[in-house]
């Protein structure tokens, strides 16, 4: 995980050098998330999502950003459906690097990937209490993201985000596959809103 944060930070640098400015800020939001491939459907398991980041302009369009999160992720029974119980909570440390398109003025689209540490992973089954997951989840995950973006002010944006693991999160039980279906993978959408402290130009 260092190295990777290690090389998505030399990226950054390596474009700030070619970027007309660059900066940073803070931002803090929510996620709702499930896992693809459980007996579970629906974006169920609320968390939280904030962190830090950086950014450099590349051109009048195009900016490239990275940022350092912690973000809530997991799944959770459908809370109309009675007759059973579960929720996983998966809690990750993520670093996305994307590129951001700007677009009618005060629009930015967003797509890049994200490399993701799980600092803990639980699960409550039939309401027994948090236990750790079992089998148990991948210690790392990858995905990619897409979002769109809206500046509401000079320094304020508001963020819509969608993440999908790239590689399966965790084995089904009994390690079957199903065609494509290669196991579980995280399915998030995340709602936050940045606030740029600096500006820098050359």
């Amino acid at each position: 995980m260092k190295k990777i944060i290690l090389l998505g930070i030399c990226f950054l640098c390596f474009q700030v050098s070619f970027a007309q400015t660059f900066g940073g800020g803070i931002f803090a939001g929510l996620s709702a998330s499930q896992l693809d491939g459980d007996q579970w459907g629906g974006y169920n398991k609320a968390g939280l999502s904030f962190g830090i980041y950086t950014n450099a302009k590349l051109n009048k369009y195009i900016d490239a950003q990275l940022e350092l999160k912690y973000i809530q992720k997991g799944s959770r029974s459908d809370e109309k459906d009675q007759s059973a119980f579960y929720v996983s909570k998966l809690n990750y440390i993520e670093m996305p690097l994307f590129l951001k398109y700007r677009f009618l003025g005060k629009f930015n689209a967003n797509i890049g990937l994200a490399a993701g540490y799980l600092q803990k992973a639980t699960e409550d089954k039939d309401k027994i209490g948090d236990e750790p997951a079992d089998p148990a989840f991948n210690e790392f995950e990858f995905s990619g993201l897409a979002g769109i973006e809206y500046q509401f002010s000079e320094k304020f944006y508001f963020n819509i985000r969608f993440n999908y693991s790239i590689l399966p999160v965790r084995d089904h039980p009994g390690d079957q596959t199903y065609y494509l279906n290669r196991g579980q993978y995280n399915n998030a959408l995340s709602f936050a809103v940045y606030y740029q402290i600096a500006n820098f130009g050359k």
